[in-house]
């Protein structure tokens, strides 16, 4: 019974994905087709959907339960107020590029995060769990970092290899922290949150960049320095379960 299940929640989860990742896909090109710009009009649209989708999905295929809760000790509202406070200052002293960040950081944080660490790495835990499988600590949110970082492969259709491949690398470290934050937390309000500040801050120094072209070896630092993040905030929960 217990193959029988993890069989089903197998198939449902390879499904859910092969439904999002060609969402993603025709939207891509329904806007080629009809030579529609991307901005962020096309951004919040495609995320709204998006997560239409993806809910409606969860809904009725996989129903998974997210753990999301605004319930914080003193600690963590303090913190969260801070940390609030720091991204607006910083938003504050590039106004060019405020509503970019608000709006990327706000549509990617939402929806990605319900997906890769709401959706897909409750899936899998609870799989590695019926498994009992020792490994399951690292090897899932690895998992999950490796497929949230793979998804973005699809720039390949406005970006060249080499920067797609940078992308790619590193969000898959920042993957790992978002994941091991949810685990350590087990509330996706953290990994969303992270995930803003991130975003938020890249663009609000940078802006949305209109092509990026850039070497591989731009990669290696933000990997390592994320995959060490990503370490330290989930050392704690194995040893709470050891």
């Amino acid at each position: 019974m217990n193959r029988i299940k993890i069989s089903s929640l197998l198939k449902k989860l390879f499904l859910l994905i092969i439904l999002e990742v060609s969402f993603e896909i025709l939207y891509i090109n329904f806007l080629k087709f009809f030579s529609i710009s991307n901005n962020l009009l096309t951004l919040i649209l495609n995320k709204s959907l998006f997560f239409i989708f993806v809910f409606i999905l969860n809904s009725k295929l996989t129903k998974i339960e997210i753990p999301f809760s605004l319930h914080l000790n003193t600690i963590k509202r303090k913190n969260l107020i801070g940390i609030t406070a720091v991204l607006f200052l910083i938003g504050l002293l590039h106004p060019q590029h405020l509503i970019s960040a608000l709006v990327v950081g706000t549509v990617a944080c939402i929806t990605e995060e319900y997906l890769m660490r709401g959706i897909v790495l409750i899936s899998l835990l609870d799989i590695f769990q019926r498994l009992n499988n020792p490994v399951s600590r690292l090897l899932v949110p690895s998992l999950i970092s490796l497929l949230f970082g793979m998804e973005h492969f699809i720039n390949l259709y406005s970006q060249d290899f080499v920067s797609t491949l940078v992308q790619v690398i590193i969000t898959t470290a920042m993957g790992f922290v978002f994941s091991s934050l949810f685990i350590r937390t087990q509330n996706i309000l953290f990994p969303m949150i992270c995930h803003f500040g991130i975003d938020f801050l890249i663009i609000s120094f940078n802006g949305i960049p209109k092509t990026l072209n850039v070497p591989l070896i731009n990669a290696v630092a933000p990997a390592i320095f994320y995959s060490f993040i990503g370490f330290i905030i989930l050392i704690p929960s194995w040893t709470k379960t050891n």
